[in-house]
């Protein structure tokens, strides 16, 4: 299992050989996405396209399982922000609650995002980068 940030849809459906490459190097894994990032991965195919293709939107990412956020994937966010510390990146809500996810699930998380692959989050979750 992958749990997938929103940094790696992005490079996806923008066609980053690295992010195609990933997914072809993991096929036999399944793909979780957080339901903020599955959310944020909608609005921008709306925003990009012009108009409200709902159903098109979702099929892009039929490939992948929407994981439910809890309020125990709350906790995991607050617990490895609080692991992070100061020295470490201040993770907005939607970053923090897809290190949750990660943790919640046992799962490592794909990303390119600099706040998520920072060394100080690198040490208290199992974070994968593909490019």
């Amino acid at each position: 299992m992958k749990i997938l940030d929103a940094s790696f849809l992005i490079d996806y459906e923008e066609g980053v050989e690295e992010a195609k490459t990933y997914l072809l190097d993991n096929r036999d894994d399944e793909f979780v996405v957080p339901a903020p990032i599955h959310t944020e991965y909608l609005l921008g195919e709306v925003h990009s396209h012009g108009k409200t293709d709902l159903d098109a939107a979702r099929h892009e990412l039929s490939w992948a399982t929407v994981h439910p956020t809890t309020e125990r994937t709350s906790d995991f966010a607050v617990e490895i922000s609080d692991e992070i510390g100061p020295q470490g990146p201040y993770l907005t809500a939607i970053d923090a609650l897809v290190a949750g996810t990660s943790r919640e699930l046992g799962a490592p998380l794909v990303s390119s995002d600099s706040d998520l692959t920072h060394r100080e989050v690198m040490d208290v979750l199992e974070v994968e980068t593909y490019l």
